[in-house]
C-alpha cells in the first residue's frame, strides 16, 4: 500500500512504482494522517490510538487497472505505428485531447486519441520505458526504448520537449526489418546504378549524398556499406546518432558535451588503419578538410550535405573554404536525392484532376501524358499511396567537371558539361516515374518545389 497526500503527483507515484518493481495499491490521506503514519512508522495496520482516516479524505484506487490501462494504450500505439510502417509517432498536447499522428510514408496521418486526463500518465510510462526523469518536466529530455515486436527488438528514441499545452513526445521507429540495404531496390535508374556501382568501388576519393533531412541519405549510404562489408576491409563510421547497427562495422557517435565532434573523431578514425570511412555529415570547413585529407591518402569517405542539388553541392563546398584544386581531386561522385511516395497498385487508375495536370504544366511534362494516381482502398489505409521510392541525381567528377571546378565555372556551365557526358537532372527522372505511373506530378511537384 502506497499512502499519499497529493493523489494528482502521478510522476512521483509512479517513480516509486518504478524503483520498487511492484504493483501498489494508492490510498489518499489527509497532511496530518500521512504524518501520523510516518512518524509511527506504520504500514497497512493501525496501531491502538491512532487516528483511522476518515471516509470523505480516503480514496482508494487500484492502481494496478490505471497502469494496465495506459500500457495497452501505449504498446496499442507502438504496434500499430510498427505495422503501418511509420517512421515517427507524435503525441501533441491540444486544448481538449492529446493528437497522436504517425508519419507514415513522410507523411503525418492521425493515429490514436489520447484524452487529457490519460496524457500525464501516458509521458510518465514513456519516461520509465526509456529511462528519463519523470520528475523533470521543464526541460527537454531524450532517451531509448527497446521494444518487443513480433519476436524481434524495435529501437525506439525518445524525445520529450515542454510545451504550453503540455509535454510533447515524439517517438522515432527504428525497425531494421523495414530498413532496404539492397543497392536494387532503392530506386536507381539501371545507367545510375551501373555508375553508382563503379564509384563505390575505387579504393579512395569522396562520395557525398546530398539532399534535406528525411530524403533518405543515411539509408543510402548504409545500403553501401552494407554492399562494401566484407572480412577483407575495415569500415568506421562517425555517426549523429547511430540509427542502425550494422554487423561487421565499427560505428561511433559523436558526443559534442565532452568535445568528440565529426571532425576530432574523423581524425581518430584515420588512426585505426580504416579502408572506409562514413562520416554521418560535412557541417564544417574542419570536416571537410579532414574529409579531403583522408581521401587523398588512400580512403573512400562517403558522407552527406545538406544541399538542393547535386551540382549546387560543389559552390556549397567551395564557400565552405575547401581549395578547388583539392576538391576537384578528391571528389569521385555527387548523389542527389528525394522520396517520394508510389501509388497504391491496389487502387490506381487514370486522373485527370486539374490540380494533377496543373503539376504536370510545372514539370514540363508533354502534353498529353497519361498520369495514374491511386483513389484510396483499405490497402493503403485510403491514401492511394503504399511505400516510396528514391529520386536520384548523380553527378560523376570528370576531367572535364574538375576543370570547370578549378576554374571557378557557374553551376549552368557544369550542367551543361556534364550533360555531355549523360548527367541527368532529378526532374527528368522523375518524369519517367510518372510516365510509367509510379508516382503523380503533384508528389513529385511536393519534393522538388520546382
Amino acid at each position: 500500500m502506497l499512502y499519499v497526500s497529493d493523489q494528482t503527483d502521478m510522476s512521483a507515484i509512479d517513480f516509486i512504482r518504478f524503483r520498487s518493481g511492484r504493483s501498489l495499491d494508492v490510498m489518499r490521506l489527509s497532511a496530518d494522517d500521512l504524518d501520523d503514519r510516518i512518524k509511527s512508522g506504520s504500514s497497512d495496520q493501525s496501531k491502538p490510538g491512532q487516528r483511522a482516516a476518515s471516509p470523505k479524505t480516503e480514496q482508494h484506487t487500484q492502481a494496478s487497472d490505471g497502469d494496465s490501462r495506459v500500457v495497452k494504450l501505449i504498446n496499442d500505439i507502438i504496434n500499430d505505428s510498427i505495422r503501418r510502417k511509420a517512421s515517427d509517432v507524435h503525441l501533441e498536447p491540444g486544448e481538449d485531447q492529446v493528437q497522436c499522428r504517425a508519419r507514415i510514408d513522410g507523411v503525418l496521418l492521425n493515429s490514436h486519441q489520447i484524452t487529457l486526463d490519460d496524457a500525464p500518465e501516458v509521458i510518465s510510462r514513456l519516461k520509465i520505458m526509456s529511462g528519463l526523469d519523470i520528475a523533470e518536466k521543464r526541460r527537454p529530455q531524450d532517451g531509448r526504448i527497446g521494444f518487443k515486436y513480433q519476436q524481434r527488438m524495435v529501437d525506439i528514441r525518445v524525445s520529450i520537449i515542454p510545451t504550453d499545452g503540455g509535454e510533447k513526445a515524439v517517438l522515432r521507429l527504428l525497425d531494421k526489418e523495414s530498413l532496404k540495404l539492397d543497392l536494387d531496390s532503392l530506386g536507381f535508374t539501371e545507367s545510375q546504378l551501373s555508375l553508382f556501382t563503379e564509384k563505390i568501388s575505387m579504393p579512395n576519393g569522396i562520395i557525398l549524398v546530398t539532399g534535406p533531412t528525411g530524403s533518405g541519405k543515411t539509408t543510402t549510404l548504409y545500403a553501401v556499406l552494407s554492399h562494401l562489408n566484407s572480412a577483407q576491409v575495415n569500415i568506421c563510421t562517425v555517426e549523429d546518432p547511430v540509427e542502425y547497427n550494422l554487423k561487421g562495422i565499427n560505428q561511433t557517435q559523436v558526443r559534442p558535451g565532452i568535445g568528440v565532434s565529426f571532425s576530432t573523431m574523423l581524425r581518430s578514425l584515420l588512426r585505426q588503419d580504416p579502408n572506409i570511412i562514413m562520416v554521418g555529415e560535412i557541417r564544417d570547413r574542419e570536416t571537410l578538410d579532414m574529409a579531403i585529407r583522408a581521401s587523398l591518402t588512400g580512403h573512400l569517405v562517403l558522407s552527406t550535405l545538406h544541399t538542393n542539388s547535386a551540382v549546387s553541392t560543389l559552390s556549397r563546398l567551395l564557400d565552405m573554404g575547401a581549395e578547388p584544386y583539392l576538391l576537384s581531386s578528391s571528389l569521385r561522385l555527387i548523389v542527389a536525392q528525394r522520396l517520394v511516395r508510389k501509388n497504391c497498385p491496389h487502387c490506381i487508375s487514370d486522373t485527370t484532376g486539374d490540380e494533377h495536370l496543373a503539376a504536370a504544366r510545372k514539370l514540363n511534362l508533354p502534353e498529353g501524358t497519361a498520369i495514374k494516381s491511386g483513389s484510396g482502398c483499405a490497402q493503403c489505409n485510403h491514401t492511394g499511396f503504399t511505400g516510396r521510392t528514391a529520386l536520384y541525381e548523380l553527378l560523376p567528377i570528370s576531367d572535364a567537371v574538375k576543370q570547370l571546378v578549378t576554374d571557378g565555372a557557374s553551376e549552368q556551365e557544369i550542367i551543361e558539361t556534364a550533360r555531355q557526358d549523360g548527367f541527368t537532372v532529378m526532374s527528368q527522372v522523375a518524369a519517367s516515374l510518372i510516365e510509367n505511373g509510379q508516382t503523380t506530378s503533384v508528389e513529385v511537384l511536393r519534393e522538388l518545389s520546382v
